[in-house]
């Protein structure tokens, strides 16, 4: 009998098309709406896929017991990552070195969530509202030390930590008892969603000065330079906006199996594969070649990103990546897994 929660396995197949076109956008031509659209969707899907693993990483104590195994194979996970980037890119001809520690390309947020890991019997001992206060101020004030940056990719792991939190503090039933009972808003969220994004598509020229400080990986003083004193408005601001959109895309969110939850059980396939298909596009000159064209073509991005997660979350490789993040519990189980990210 299947038991999965198809909610989780839409909701991870949405956000994986976002990463994609996250990722790939940045290698083609630029085109005002199209980066406009990037913003937009980068000051929500981060946070959603944050507060999805705090969600996950409930599992990860067991009986009063921490789950070692989770953290140590979402540790080798980002090794295997970087390690996979630097192949790639040397096999090709790049002379590009390893870096493991100072880290701000795409396997950061494997290295980020063993570190919410840690934190994760700190936070359960705490009261929840005490845990969501302590994340925000942490989250609100750590751009204010320029040593908090790239380096263990310290920056993201403590900006995005309150979303990570709230996943973690928010039962199950309350979640879709909210989510069942604000059907009747789909339609506000709806005009939002398409407002906001119509804003940014259009109009994200007045949103420039604020795009580093969406990727949270610097300082305040490197966002925002001589605004930098009010950088816990703009933060707050951005985590307010983070929090109504997230809610929203959530309501659109079937709970049923569709053709397309495949991607979201076996995302962690879809999250690395993507990135090793776009370095070898980049380092082979297929980018180059694909900026000559029109760029009204650069469009297609949008509808190439949807086939790329549907074809690299496919069961061969989904299992093959479960297999590679714990070969043992593979090897002991003989079954499907359903490590997340």
């Amino acid at each position: 009998m299947d038991n999965r929660d198809y909610f989780w396995d839409n909701l991870k197949a949405l956000l994986m098309v976002l990463v994609i076109f996250g990722h790939t956008v940045t290698s083609l031509r630029e085109v005002k709406e199209i980066t406009g659209l990037y913003y937009f969707i980068y000051t929500f899907h981060m946070p959603l896929f944050v507060f999805t693993s705090g969600f996950m990483a409930k599992t990860i104590m067991r009986d009063g017991k921490f789950r070692a195994d989770r953290f140590f194979s979402t540790l080798w996970l980002y090794f295997f990552f970087c390690a996979g980037k630097f192949v790639i890119a040397r096999i090709l001809g790049q002379q590009i070195g390893l870096h493991l520690l100072d880290i701000s390309g795409a396997p950061w947020y494997l290295l980020a969530l063993s570190e919410w890991y840690l934190l994760v019997p700190l936070f359960l001992s705490l009261k929840p509202k005490t845990g969501m206060i302590f994340s925000v101020l942490t989250g609100l004030f750590a751009g204010y030390f320029g040593g908090v940056g790239t380096y263990l990719t310290l920056s993201r792991t403590l900006v995005f930590l309150p979303f990570f939190a709230f996943g973690l503090y928010l039962p199950k039933e309350k979640l879709y008892d909210f989510l069942d009972k604000a059907k009747k808003l789909r339609p506000l969220a709806f005009i939002f969603l398409s407002g906001i994004s119509i804003y940014f598509i259009f109009f994200g020229d007045s949103f420039f000065r604020m795009r580093k400080l969406v990727f949270a990986n610097r300082s305040y003083r490197y966002a925002l330079e001589e605004l930098a004193p009010y950088g816990f408005l703009f933060r707050g601001g951005l985590y307010l906006l983070a929090v109504i959109l997230c809610l929203s895309v959530m309501l659109f969110i079937p709970h049923r199996k569709t053709w397309f939850s495949y991607v979201g059980k076996y995302s962690l396939s879809v999250y690395i594969l993507h990135i090793f298909v776009r370095d070898i596009m980049k380092y082979t000159g297929a980018f180059h070649w694909i900026k000559e064209l029109p760029k009204e073509f650069m469009w297609l991005v949008i509808p190439a990103c949807i086939i790329a997660a549907l074809l690299l979350g496919n069961p061969v490789f989904g299992r093959a990546m479960n297999w590679i993040a714990n070969p043992v519990r593979e090897w002991r189980n003989h079954k499907k897994d359903t490590f997340t990210i």
